[in-house]
């Protein structure tokens, strides 16, 4: 039998994505946040990704001043730095040095990579739509990188967890890939 879910319940259907740590600023000053309303938007040369934001946070003050962001995929080693830096703010502190978290130069953008991450993905912002209290940006994707014990043009379950944000403070770990 299934039940009925609240419409304000309603995202978690169709959740968990994969949880990204998104990087603005520069490499002289940069913030993070914690981040699983992502998508690919297209796959082709280029590659777009699509990021849902709420305008108040600080990481995306940071980003609106270059259009620049970088995007870091952590796995389950990182579980407790990735919640951490979804619950505090990087206004008044180094949000990286509070995570124990080490910011790398990107190669091709100015916001740096989160060197702990496995994934990486270099973005430029090409365009930004409002809807309500959120941004909805379009990113380029002009680098990308990926430990490649981990990566074989997809994730490696087997060897690599990625994380998915189930609520609060509830993750899920994807451990296994199947094939049709």
């Amino acid at each position: 039998m299934k039940k009925s879910v609240p419409v304000n319940q309603a995202k978690w259907i169709i959740e968990p994505g994969c949880v990204v740590l998104v990087a603005g600023g520069t490499a002289e000053h940069a913030n993070l946040m914690t981040f699983s309303w992502q998508t690919p938007i297209h796959t082709a040369d280029p590659c777009l990704v699509l990021l849902v934001v709420n305008r108040i946070r600080y990481t995306y003050e940071l980003i609106r001043r270059n259009h620049e962001l970088t995007i870091n995929v952590p796995g389950e080693s990182l579980l407790k730095q990735t919640h951490l830096a979804g619950t505090v703010t990087g206004r008044g502190i180094d949000k990286f040095a509070h995570c124990g978290l080490t910011p790398t130069p990107a190669r091709a953008v100015q916001p740096p990579l989160v060197a702990e991450c496995a994934g990486h993905l270099e973005c430029r912002i090409v365009e930004t739509h409002g809807v309500q209290s959120h941004d909805l940006l379009i990113c380029e994707v002009v680098g990308a990188s990926a430990e490649s014990e981990f990566f074989d043009g997809a994730w490696i379950p087997e060897k690599f967890h990625t994380l998915h944000y189930m609520h609060g403070t509830k993750y899920g770990l994807l451990t296994r890939r199947v094939e049709v």
